[in-house]
């Protein structure tokens, strides 16, 4: 039978000494860890996030409202819904999608039939589609019924969130979230926390573009805001603070300096040049692979 959010974070409770992130407010529940690798972490206002299998999932869970932030996997969702519920038959009044990619939306199945609203960037849905198409998945899907171009917001009893498109960056459809009263920004894939990121420039990435909405964003909030990313490198936590989205900033720079500076006669003699090279100052960040070099190729050199 599965764990409530209330037993995820009453069982292991004790391990909150060895995470890496500290709420910047004293009085921030606990993080506690459940069955598997499936971790609720509260970090204030009802407001906290959920990690298993993909793309972190953010939440609120007050009296007045249930809300999830993306949806991971079939399996994994199942398991977030039933620590979000905590033992009852609620459903969501809000679903948010941050963007098309699967890790994000699988779980919609799961989530998408028990919300009252489903919402996201105007463009995830054609994006979406478009995915599941050449993956032959469309009958998996669920799509937002909600899109919004620059912003949306919604009342949630003591807390307000928005919703906020900056323009092209790890798609053309990325949405910052912002639970106003908590304070807390769910970045979505917008930041890979010290891990090599996926561009997807089929689906209008801009590399330019996304070091210019880190520095927009930054400048948004304030030392007391916090941060949750989409995915994190080995060691390194979900959850932390505007100081990462410039450090995620000057990763895409030197991104961009290296590709010029290994341009060839031909995309492919970029290609070799830049695959596996350690940026100076981002050893943590590991080799680039072949994943990141092309878009790099196709934004910044485009030789043939």
């Amino acid at each position: 039978m599965p764990l409530s959010r209330r037993q995820f974070v009453a069982r292991t409770a004790a391990a909150t000494a060895a995470l890496p992130f500290v709420s910047p407010l004293a009085s921030a529940a606990p993080p506690g860890a459940s069955l598997g690798r499936a971790e609720f972490t509260p970090i204030r206002r009802g407001v906290g996030a959920f990690t298993d299998r993909g793309g972190t999932i953010g939440y609120l869970q007050s009296d007045a409202a249930l809300v999830a932030v993306d949806t991971q996997f079939p399996e994994s969702a199942e398991t977030f819904l039933a620590g979000l519920r905590d033992g009852s038959d609620r459903g969501l009044d809000l679903l948010i999608n941050t963007h098309h990619h699967g890790d994000h939306t699988a779980g919609n199945l799961v989530l998408a039939p028990v919300a009252e609203q489903h919402v996201a960037h105007e463009a995830v849905p054609g994006l979406q589609r478009a995915s599941a198409s050449r993956s032959r998945s469309l009958e998996e899907q669920r799509y937002p019924d909600v899109t919004f171009r620059e912003t949306w917001s919604a009342d949630l009893g003591d807390e307000t969130l928005a919703l906020h498109y900056f323009g092209p960056a790890h798609t053309c459809g990325d949405a910052v979230v912002h639970f106003q009263n908590a304070d807390v920004v769910h970045m979505g894939d917008l930041v890979f926390n010290r891990r090599q990121p996926y561009i997807d420039r089929g689906a209008g990435a801009s590399i330019e573009g996304w070091g210019t909405l880190l520095e927009t964003v930054h400048g948004r909030f304030s030392d007391g805001t916090v941060f949750v990313f989409g995915h994190a490198g080995d060691g390194y936590p979900v959850i932390g603070d505007r100081s990462d989205l410039l450090v995620m900033r000057d990763f895409l720079a030197a991104l961009r300096e290296a590709a010029l500076a290994a341009q060839g006669a031909s995309n492919a003699e970029t290609m070799a040049a830049l695959e596996g090279v350690v940026l100076p100052g981002f050893e943590d960040w590991g080799p680039i692979p072949s994943r990141v070099a092309a878009p790099l190729v196709d934004e910044f050199v485009r030789a043939e």
